[in-house]
């Protein structure tokens, strides 16, 4: 058993509940057990309520079935680690690590890898995905400008939306996830570029000027060419914290004390009118 192929042993502890991307029955469609430990979610969860794992997406792309990926990458690494040596690049990398997985969490996304100084994190949401990427730019380049030349640490980060194959143990791979790469690579530290697609799932909630049209790049593997959008985080997350604070109170501005506009001679002339 224990040379079992993991595909095969995930289809075995599977056989009860097989969704229906596996050959269920049209009952069985809302039965979609986690690809890593087997867990059924209830129908509108997003997320494995066992181990965390994305389950929006499948072993097979399905139309509808989208998720948003978003990789990381610390620019010039090699570099780096040459100056820096091997000690003080792996407390950057553990530093710099727990600032990620601080913010996926706190934007429901899921660490499918690292890939040696970056992440390939999904998303179910992509206003999620785009939130993450915007807080997690914001804290590295707020310890980069506090620790100077000691910590000169860059974030590239690419977002890409589509269909994706998630594999038995949490991987994910497909076209999705390759163009999240390429995408990322058209990035220079400190930018978060993204694709046509993942704009237009969020442009409800993105306002135009917080975009710069790159326009359409050729892509590394691909006869076509891709459109390809910078974000422009810190005036987002600017106009984010301004939105959240409180209205100023118009009667704020007035003074403590006004002068009472009662005049007692009014009701002295009027009492004698009414005597008369």
């Amino acid at each position: 058993m224990a040379d079992e192929p993991e595909p095969e042993r995930w289809r075995r502890a599977n056989a009860d509940a097989p969704p229906s991307w596996l050959g269920g029955g049209p009952e069985q469609e809302e039965a979609r057990a986690c690809a890593f430990c087997g867990e059924v979610p209830p129908p509108a969860s997003s997320f494995c309520p066992n181990c965390g794992r994305a389950v929006t997406a499948s072993l097979l792309p399905q139309q509808g079935k989208a998720a948003t990926v978003l990789f990381t990458d610390i620019e010039d690494s090699t570099h780096l680690t040459e100056r820096l040596g091997d000690l003080q690049w792996e407390t950057i990398i553990d530093e710099h690590n727990e600032i990620v997985r601080g913010e996926l969490h706190q934007h429901a996304g899921f660490e499918v890898k690292l890939t040696g100084d970056g992440f390939l994190i999904v998303f179910a949401d992509g206003m999620q995905a785009l939130r993450c990427a915007a807080h997690v730019q914001q804290q590295v380049t707020e310890v980069a400008d506090q620790r100077g030349a000691a910590w000169p640490v860059r974030l590239r980060m690419g977002i890409h939306r589509g269909d994706v194959i998630l594999r038995p143990g949490g991987d994910i791979l497909g076209r999705t996830v390759n163009m999240a790469a390429r995408i990322m690579a058209k990035g220079r530290g400190g930018s978060i570029v993204v694709s046509q697609a993942l704009r237009e799932d969020v442009r409800r909630q993105v306002r135009p000027e917080f975009w710069v049209d790159m326009g359409a790049r050729r892509v590394r593997g691909l006869d076509r060419r891709e459109r390809m959008y910078m974000f422009k985080w810190p005036e987002y997350l600017g106009h984010e914290t301004a939105r959240s604070q409180p209205s100023p109170d118009p009667l704020a501005s007035l003074p403590d004390s006004l002068d009472d506009p009662f005049d007692p001679s009014l009701i002295e002339a009027e009492t004698a009118t009414v005597e008369s």
